[in-house]
């Protein structure tokens, strides 16, 4: 009897160690499979705009831009807290810095001269936005940091739409969600403006130059160009698209040639003023009839590749037809869309100066 007890005992504690044996190799193979898994996890792949694969953090905490344009993309998708980094040139867009004040206290590594390796690395960011196109950046020699490129070479708004994208999934669920929002707004836009101005006959469309003033220079956007596609989207017709690829100076005696009915100026008042002052320009339809508008400017020049491209096509609607486009507030868009995507509330008074292209007060 004794025997079997013992026997029983001995057969009970070989089962109970087996099984603990089996539940501790069960437990490291989970804690390991679920290490494996953070790992695996703890990283994304994103293709970027030039078909580069990135391997990114999932998580990303840092952000920087080599260019300061980009600026108001990075707002748009909520990374404003998220910027470490940017160009010495930001300094000369004082909006962006007046809706987003953090911007006065980050690092500037990046100029046209290149890049300030030990800047950069004094708060080094988790990604880098680099512009295809900008030639002071390499994204080879930015310290290893992991460089999403950004192509505007298509010169599209729809190149912008892609670019914000771009940004929201970089930052994760948020950003993608505040991209979406974004697009949704720029197509209802483009769609809402296009439905009016493809009924305008082309003998009745506005004949538009846009013009920058630099001194005694001239130049304007021609085809193959951002500015293009949104005058011709509005219902304009670019007196300069036949003639001029891309941007380039052109002469007075070419303006004069192409005699435009509307002319939009690049920069600020200040150019304004010299343009009608300046007896030749007497002799423009624009100038004759007070049609000389300047560019909105807030973050960035809302002209150009920007997400504030997105006010510059009914601005520039209702100024072209403002008969046309009684109902199209601009004024409210305006302002919606500075606090739903860059947290800012504008004043009548701060809006006037961004729409008249004057520096905060």
């Amino acid at each position: 009897m004794k025997r079997k007890i013992i026997s029983v005992i001995l057969i009970t504690l070989i089962v109970s160690s087996f099984t603990g044996c089996m539940n501790t190799n069960n437990q490291s193979a989970t804690t390991t499979q679920s290490k494996e898994t953070v790992k695996k996890t703890d990283y994304q792949t994103i293709t970027d705009m030039d078909g580069n694969v990135v391997k990114l953090p999932v998580k990303v905490n840092k952000i920087g831009t080599s260019w300061p344009g980009f600026i108001n993309v990075l707002l748009t998708v909520g990374g404003g807290d998220k910027i470490v980094v940017s160009a010495d040139s930001i300094k000369n867009y004082p909006w962006a810095l007046k809706i987003f004040p953090k911007l006065k206290n980050i690092n500037y590594p990046f100029s046209t001269s290149g890049v300030n390796q030990e800047q950069l690395l004094i708060n080094k960011p988790d990604v880098l936005f680099l512009r295809k196109t900008d030639k002071s950046v390499d994204k080879n020699k930015v310290a290893g940091i992991p460089a999403i490129m950004i192509d505007y070479t298509k010169n599209s708004i729809y190149d912008m739409i892609d670019a914000v994208t771009l940004a929201g999934k970089v930052l994760g669920k948020e950003g993608i969600q505040r991209a979406a929002k974004y697009k949704e707004f720029v197509v209802q836009n483009i769609n809402k403006i296009t439905s009016v101005t493809k009924q305008i006959p082309n003998n009745q469309k506005q004949k538009v130059l846009t013009l920058s003033v630099s001194g005694k220079v001239l130049s304007t956007w021609g085809k193959n160009i951002i500015q293009n596609e949104e005058i011709n989207m509005v219902g304009g017709i670019n007196v300069a698209e036949k003639d001029i690829n891309g941007y380039k100076d052109v002469s007075f005696e070419q303006i004069l040639k192409w005699n435009p009915d509307v002319i939009f100026v690049d920069w600020n008042e200040n150019d304004k003023a010299k343009l009608m002052k300046d007896p030749r320009f007497t002799q423009i339809k624009a100038v004759q009839s007070g049609k000389v508008f300047v560019i909105p400017q807030g973050i960035f020049k809302w002209s150009s590749l920007g997400s504030e491209t997105a006010l510059y096509l009914p601005w520039m609607a209702k100024t072209l037809y403002p008969e046309r486009f009684k109902d199209l507030d601009v004024t409210g868009e305006a302002k919606s869309f500075y606090k739903t995507f860059f947290n800012y509330n504008l004043s009548d008074s701060e809006l006037s100066r961004i729409l008249s292209a004057q520096k905060p007060d």
